[in-house]
């Protein structure tokens, strides 16, 4: 009830907690009204600028001017209901209502004139600096397009003051300044200061990144500007203040390719095409979002079905017509309104602008929209020949790729459909003198061809075996046709193949190569190495399924793949297939790596090395070097196995290299990759993994394997959160866990998804998200065997959910930790629970709240009873450092928060002494207690000289030890101890 002052007051602080939005507006509104019904200035004064906040940060500007209104007649009524913070408060409102008129188009040009011209006269009554006031010229300058140089200059080169808009916000208007002239280089050097967090608000550096996304990709900063959409989006999503950012993020995705990370967007933040309070954000959302919707329609998706204004159902081109016409209206109105052409040129200019990258910038998210991304251009294949003319000439080339598994096979193939597929195209009479054979054979060596796509689904594909065989009976080519019956009996994905058919057809094809028939030694190889594969699948699950203790393969089953393996081989060369007789190798170089894995003399590696090599040499003698990278890649796990991560990192390198050299789409790529990734992992390479799990992932995406590339994004945001790019990594991760693939993901993977997202969250300040994520992780390893994962994620939660403030559900987590604890001991985890939570209690403790520092005293002597534990039952606390260090450390910082002064500082002693007995390993935390202890004789005890004799020894020894670093704080501060 809302029936008194207090109750309102109550209220407004409640509504301040609050995240901006319309459910804080909306309330704000409402005590607005609660606050009339008594004769309370103050209160009333409170609530109004409660209410301007509001709508400033609810993109309500429409409104603040009225608002401001009734604030200024209330201070002039009742000055004294706007002391101190009041009239702060008040002053700075100013501004906001300077922008807010500006956003408007049907506000005047004059009256916004006029409102700067008091916002002048204000600041000069009130002994206000007028560098805000220049500010605002500026603004108005560079929104009319006339006299920006001067009005720049003239608010740039003042000093900062008091009422200047936060440091952070400045330098994203300056920025601006530069990018708007073509300087990126400039604006981003500019921008520097803010990316790197030496400057923020509440809105930066997240603003910044949606403006900087098209600079960072115009100078080639491309991981940079995926960084800053991945944390910058996570911001804006949802924020109806934020619309600008928003369409800026979906206008980077239509520069990019990435049209349906676009239409994601735009369905996440469909509720801003409702929302008018602010006409020129919404025209900046408005123009993102038609620089996207013209792409689908020009890329052939204008019936797809789009995110749109609420009431209809909406396509993109029926979208892109509406919002092509009230942009124009938008603008045209704030043209008109200022005289100038500039709103309406920036618009018509930034749908002007085209794709800024090649090919797809690959974001490691998944784009769930509707729409399919536009068709990507195929890559370039180096190592083929100029592509002829003639159509036999062309056929043929493409025939020697295919043999031969070029890359670019497939782009050759589709050239030549097209010429097949033109009106009024005539199969040339002479085909067979070119060699180009009859029509039937050319479109069945089509459609093999496309059979061959692993992006197809799998009955896709069977489809196209299927057409090619036919295609091969008409053509008189049966032992073709038989070759492409048999790989519909090969195994894929789900099905392991059907080896009796295919040893019934290679009997026949065996026939029809006794006989020379057309083709038939060709086929006859290519169904050897299918029936290869075939048996070595059955080898490899039966393995895989008795588990890494298990007996390995069964020999007599791996003894027959071999001799097939050997027969392909014979075969392959009597027929001259040097690429086939590779393919023998590399299969029977996988076959010995599964057998080394279950024996101990290594005989097993060195036969798949030896091996290997013979497929190098056998790739190079048929003059196929694109095949090299399924050698590199081989090479590769086999280093990966022994432990040789600096082997592995270059083989995966050399593999990679080859790949894209050669326009390699293949899964194998793919896989390359995300070896690449986690090899970078295992040597710290954080930086290169980001990028090698990035490309995985987006490789994957393209070839149809969700779950591997859902597992590529777990990797990769794990990298990220690594590589000190926490906000990228939940982000990633965070798009993941809504992946339908995730759900289908081992469980211990989907845990570590969560474990990493919820440790991220906790490093971005968002304890609340991150204790939710780790209660649900609780519930996912309640059924895990290994118990002291439910020590470790309940001692985390413990320690997140005090931070979030939710003691309770803290106090539990806590007593669960402990619980597990003495069954499945996690001494590091549990200790430093212990003293998270004993920190943080110590925080909002002091000498009138007891209570708390007894409680966080009492998490002390728990967190000492764990480390006393560990040290008598030799547990491994090897992680940890200096748990005695730490733990007299905190609890002499606890003891000053309570006055015990004399106490705090005995204890830091010991702390002293305990990280001292660690050497050099512990001079970081040595050093922190020294500076604590003689900031406790200095300033708690008054004893200046004995903490200047303290800190004069500390730092002669540090020095004499090389440890500048240790030294360096106590120096700072001995020299102001020394100036008192």
């Amino acid at each position: 009830m809302l029936d008194t002052p207090d109750a309102v007051r109550a209220a407004l602080r409640a509504n301040d907690e609050q995240p901006h939005g319309r459910p804080r507006t909306v309330t704000a509104e409402e005590l607005v009204d609660a606050a009339e019904q008594f004769d309370d200035p103050e209160l009333m004064a409170v609530a109004l600028l409660e209410l301007t906040e509001a709508y400033e940060y609810d993109a309500e500007r429409r409104k603040l001017p009225v608002v401001f209104a009734r604030i200024a007649r209330l201070r002039k009524e009742h000055p004294d209901a706007f002391e101190g913070w009041g009239d702060h408060a008040t002053d700075w409102r100013y501004k906001w209502v300077a922008a807010a008129l500006l956003a408007v188009p049907e506000v005047p040009l004059d009256a916004v004139r006029r409102w700067h011209g008091e916002l002048r006269e204000h600041y000069l009554a009130r002994g206000h600096d007028l560098q805000p006031y220049y500010a605002r010229q500026y603004q108005l300058a560079a929104h009319t397009g006339t006299g920006v140089q001067d009005a720049f200059e003239l608010w740039a080169t003042r000093w900062r003051s008091r009422y200047s808009d936060c440091h952070a916000c400045e330098l994203r208007h300056q920025a601006q300044y530069f990018a708007a002239r073509g300087d990126d280089e400039r604006a981003l050097s500019i921008w520097a200061p803010v990316f790197s967090g030496e400057h923020s608000c509440a809105e930066e550096p997240h603003t910044s990144r949606a403006l900087a996304l098209l600079p960072l990709l115009r100078t080639g900063r491309t991981d940079e500007a995926r960084s800053a959409h991945l944390a910058g989006y996570r911001w804006a999503r949802g924020r109806s203040a934020a619309a600008e950012s928003v369409g800026l993020h979906v206008e980077f995705c239509a520069l990019t390719g990435n049209e349906p990370r676009g239409l994601e967007i735009l369905a996440e933040n469909r509720d801003l095409f409702a929302r008018h309070g602010d006409p020129l954000a919404r025209l900046h959302f408005l123009t993102g979002v038609q620089l996207l919707l013209a792409r689908l329609v020009a890329d052939g998706h204008a019936d797809l079905p789009v995110a749109g204004p609420p009431g209809a159902t909406w396509t993109a081109a029926g979208l892109l017509a509406e919002l092509d016409r009230e942009g124009t209206e938008l603008s045209a109105r704030f043209d008109a309104r200022n005289g100038t052409p500039a709103v309406g040129d920036a618009r018509r200019a930034r749908l002007a602008r085209t794709p800024l990258t090649a090919e797809p910038l690959p974001l490691g998210l998944r784009a769930a929209g509707p729409a399919p991304a536009a068709a990507e251009p195929a890559p370039a294949a180096p190592a083929a020949p100029e592509e002829p003319a003639d159509l036999a000439e062309l056929v043929a080339l493409a025939r020697e790729s295919s043999i031969t598994s070029h890359p670019g096979a497939l782009q050759q193939w589709n050239r030549i459909a097209a010429l097949l597929d033109a009106p009024g195209y005539r199969h040339p009479e002479d085909a067979e003198q070119s060699g180009l054979g009859p029509l039937a054979r050319v479109r069945a060596e089509l459609a093999l061809e496309r059979a061959f796509d692993e992006r197809l689904p799998e009955d896709e594909s069977a489809a196209r075996y299927t057409e090619a065989a036919d295609l091969f009976e008409q053509a008189g080519l049966t032992a073709r046709a038989l070759g492409c019956r048999a790989r519909l009996a090969g195994p894929t994905g789900d099905r392991p193949g059907d080896l009796d058919t295919i040893l019934e057809l290679r009997a026949r094809i065996e026939e029809l190569a006794a006989s020379d028939a057309p083709f038939g030694g060709r086929e006859l190889v290519a169904v050897l190495q299918l029936q290869a594969n075939t048996q070595l699948r059955a080898v490899f699950e039966a393995a895989s399924a008795a588990g890494p203790d298990g007996p390995g393969p069964d020999p007599e089953a791996l003894a027959a793949a071999e001799a097939t393996l050997a027969l392909l081989d014979a075969e392959a060369a009597r027929h001259g297939f040097p690429h086939r007789r590779a393919n023998a190798r590399l299969l029977g170089a996988r076959a010995r790596f599964l057998v080394g894995r279950h024996q101990e003399d290594g005989a097993a590696f060195a036969e798949a090395d030896r091996l290997i090599t013979e497929a190098e040499q056998l790739i190079e003698q048929a003059g196929a070097p694109w095949r090299l990278a399924q050698v590199h890649g081989q090479r590769a796990e086999l280093a990966m196995y022994r432990d040789d991560l600096a082997a592995a990192h270059e083989q995966f390198q050399r593999a990679a290299g080859l790949a894209a050299r050669y326009g390699d789409r293949s899964g194998g790529a793919a896989r390359v990759h995300d070896g690449l990734g986690r090899t970078c992992l295992g040597l710290g390479l954080l930086a290169e993994a980001v990028k090698a799990f990035t490309e995985s992932a987006a490789r994957y995406d393209r070839l149809g394997e969700a779950d591997d590339a859902a597992s590529a994004r777990i990797m990769l945001g794990q990298a990220l959160c690594g590589a000190d790019r926490p906000e990228d990594g939940v982000a990633v991760l965070e798009a993941v866990l809504l992946e339908p693939a995730f759900a289908e993901l081992d469980v211990r993977e989907r845990a570590q998804a969560r474990l990493v997202l919820a440790r991220g969250l906790r490093r971005i300040g968002e304890p609340r998200a991150a204790a939710e994520e780790y209660l649900l992780l609780a519930d996912q390893v309640a059924d895990f065997e290994d118990r002291h994962i439910h020590t470790m994620v309940a001692a985390e939660a413990a320690a997140t959910l005090a931070v979030a403030d939710q003691w309770p559900a803290a106090d539990l987590a806590r007593e669960r930790a402990l619980d597990s604890h003495r069954t499945a001991p996690f001494p590091g985890g549990v200790f430093d629970m212990l003293l998270r939570q004993a920190r943080h209690i110590a925080d909002r403790s002091g000498p009138e709240r007891p209570d708390a520092g007894e409680r966080a005293l009492a998490r002390l002597d728990e967190a000492a009873e764990v480390a006393r534990t560990a040290a008598a039952e030799g547990q491994d606390f090897d992680d940890y450092g200096c748990p005695d260090g730490t733990l007299h450390d905190t609890r002499a910082r606890t003891l000053s928060s309570l006055g015990r002064d004399e106490e705090a500082l005995a204890e830091m002693e010991l702390a002293v002494t305990a990280f001292a007995a660690l050497g050099a390993d512990a001079f970081g935390g040595r050093a922190e207690s020294i500076r604590v202890a003689a900031v406790l004789e200095a300033d708690r005890l008054d004893r200046t000289p004995a903490a200047l004799a303290r800190l004069d020894t500390a730092i002669a020894m540090f020095r004499a030890a090389e440890a500048p670093e240790a030294a360096e704080p106590l120096t700072e501060l001995r020299d102001r101890l020394a100036r008192r």
